[in-house]
């Protein structure tokens, strides 16, 4: 009975916690970081800038050591620091290689790490909130690692091979733990409040972003890789057609937002195919769970645009993208091919057929710009299978949430129709680059930083499920449940 009264969500804090007293503990912090950063600016000031990082760091400190006593109080506000780190924070720590440690990675590594360990000293076992796309994710990640010492201990003796490289380790890390950062925003985070935090820095970033896009302002920190737009695109439209409940200046706003993305990617960069294609992937989507009728005006208002100007995108623009990355996509899955045939069952690892082409074909070596086409090389027909499963469930759950929330016209409504959109767009661009899962030789561990805004937001689909499911998000117009406690207070004051 012990067991099914346990909730792993209440955790009883040692006793020195309750010793501290925490505003004495900001005022320092504050006090001593102020301190810091006036030597530190002085430093950097007077040094040569191969020392100005080390004098900036005292001063970072103990900002770092208040979140870090924030995030053990309020483990589900993890994603939403991981989402702000990759978004505004372009730290970088050298690892002696051509691909730095970024910030993001390293935080989602601490914080996964902290969970884990949570959960094995305090609750006394590995625990995930029932759901269906735990087992196929989890077991994706556990391929990777089993794909790692496949490769290693059944290794072709021709090639010329390093067990167990810095490059196939620090794959192996990104590959799970950007699952990783999925399950601990589907099992985490249990409000609205946190989504809404995390829309809306989402859709901050998208301002700045625009600002930098556009050269209007050039230094503002911000990280547009990836599929930053696309994210952009789909929760601002989600929200514009899907949230009622919004004043019409705000929705209008959101449209806006949307619009100069697009115009950005689908005039000004058409060229570069992941940059307009996910974001139109994603509108199409939405405007067809919105209005069948509003699907025939999307899809005429793109005819005639590129009607007009048929001779640009037909012939110069996508008849140059067909020549150079079509064309080449298929010649380097085919490439790929001849390895990834002799290493059917578990692949040759993370990063490991860059190494099959370093020695019987490097002149023909290119990379595939495609994650399907990597993760059955890296990880084989089981990590391949439990990746698409995952997927496959999580598309479905997806369309079945909007369905649920259909006609509630809030916030609720807005984020799963955006989160679904988003997670088709992602399926989609999956075959004409490595956007989901950056590969180590093309976008480098790097690609962590920008590959995480994808997991985050595709993990908004678990939490508005669970929230929905356990009442803490109720449907409109019902009436809310009331304790126990209360009726027996009511009956006492009517006796």
């Amino acid at each position: 009975m012990a067991l099914l009264k346990h909730n792993p969500d209440r955790w009883e804090k040692p006793a020195f916690y309750e010793r501290i007293d925490y505003g004495q503990v900001i005022r320092l912090a504050i006090i001593l970081g102020v301190l810091a950063m006036v030597v530190g600016i002085g430093v950097a000031l007077t040094a040569s800038s191969k020392y100005a990082f080390l004098a900036v760091v005292p001063a970072v400190l103990p900002i770092a050591l208040l979140g870090l006593e924030l995030l053990l109080k309020r483990r589900d506000l993890s994603p939403l620091f991981i989402l702000i780190t990759a978004a505004f924070i372009p730290l970088q720590l050298p690892t002696g290689t051509g691909s730095p440690l970024v910030g993001s990675l390293l935080l989602t590594i601490i914080l996964i790490g902290l969970w884990v360990l949570r959960m094995v000293s305090v609750e006394k076992r590995f625990w995930l909130p029932p759901s269906p796309v735990n087992k196929p994710l989890l077991g994706f990640m556990l391929a990777t690692i089993i794909a790692l010492i496949w490769s290693n201990l059944l290794v072709d003796p021709f090639v010329r091979w390093r067990s167990f490289s810095p490059v196939s380790l620090a794959s192996m890390v990104v590959m799970i733990m950007l699952p990783a950062a999925f399950l601990m925003t589907a099992h985490l985070v249990n409000s609205l409040n946190v989504l809404k935090a995390m829309v809306a820095v989402m859709l901050a970033a998208g301002v700045v972003g625009i600002l930098r896009q556009y050269e209007i302002v050039s230094s503002l920190p911000i990280n547009t890789g990836g599929m930053f737009g696309l994210w952009v695109i789909a929760l601002s439209t989600g929200l514009a057609l899907f949230g009622s409940k919004l004043p019409k200046w705000a929705r209008l706003l959101l449209v806006a937002l949307a619009g100069v993305y697009v115009f950005w990617g689908f005039i000004l960069h058409i060229s570069w195919l992941a940059g307009w294609l996910p974001g139109l992937a994603a509108l199409g989507v939405l405007t067809f769970m919105r209005s069948k009728k509003l699907v025939l005006v999307f899809a005429l208002c793109a005819i005639i645009g590129v009607a007009v100007n048929s001779d640009y995108y037909l012939g110069k623009v996508l008849g140059a993208e067909t020549n150079e990355s079509g064309e080449t996509r298929l010649i380097a899955w085919a490439i790929n091919w001849r390895v990834t045939g002799e290493h059917l069952l578990f692949g040759t690892g993370p990063a490991g057929y860059a190494w099959y082409y370093m020695t019987y074909f490097p002149r023909d070596a290119m990379a595939t710009h495609s994650n399907y086409v990597d993760i059955i090389a890296q990880t084989g027909i089981v990590g391949f299978t439990l990746y698409m499963l995952f997927f496959l469930i999580l598309a479905w759950r997806g369309f079945q949430l909007c369905r649920r929330v259909k006609g509630r016209g809030d916030f609720v409504e807005g984020l799963a129709n955006a989160a679904f959109a988003g997670t088709i767009a992602c399926i989609l661009i999956m075959g004409f680059g490595d956007w989901l899962i950056p590969f180590a030789y093309t976008q480098t561990i790097a690609g962590f930083d920008y590959a995480v805004y994808n997991w985050l937001f595709m993990g908004s689909i678990v939490v508005l499920e669970r929230l929905l499911n356990n009442g803490t998000v109720t449907t409109p117009n019902t009436p809310v449940p009331i304790s126990a406690t209360r009726m027996r207070a009511d009956a006492m004051s009517n006796a």
